[in-house]
């Protein structure tokens, strides 16, 4: 984000949304968390009513984590970035998609942010410039779609 920061351009960010967005079920930390401390950074985390760490699920192991950065959080607060989540439908449809169309096989982390995207296209023109960072590579990743029968 560190480039666009400084611009007028629409900032998003995507998080695992897992199977459902309850405890135990996503990864969806910024858009679903409270401000906690993890590992003696003070951020979003997945908690319990308690302050007890709860589990993180998310189809995406990159995604797969209970916090958020600290920047993540700022970026949250001051209302720079809009946050939200992907459920894990979502994205193995987009990783899909990309796949056949494109013939780019995107990691199923970047997935999520192309399942973001198909969700807000039509909010934009097509002169609008959309920039989507697809990291990773997703042919590790296949082979778990081939073992799912897609």
């Amino acid at each position: 984000f560190h480039p666009f920061l400084s611009t007028d351009a629409k900032l998003y960010g995507v998080e695992g949304g897992g199977e459902k967005l309850e405890l135990g079920n996503h990864s969806a930390s910024l858009s679903e968390g409270s401000p906690g401390v993890l590992h003696g950074s003070l951020s979003y985390i997945l908690q319990d009513s308690n302050g007890q760490i709860s589990p993180a699920e998310s189809i995406a192991p990159g995604l797969d984590y209970p916090g958020s950065g600290p920047e993540h959080s700022y970026l949250k607060d001051c209302g720079r970035v809009q946050y939200s989540s992907v459920s894990d439908t979502e994205a193995l449809e987009a990783f899909k998609l990309l796949s056949r169309t494109e013939g780019i096989i995107p990691a199923i982390e970047s997935s999520h942010a192309i399942a973001k995207l198909i969700q807000i296209a039509t909010d934009y023109k097509k002169s609008d410039g959309i920039i989507v960072c697809l990291s990773g590579r997703g042919d590790k990743d296949f082979s778990e779609e081939v073992s799912n029968g897609e």
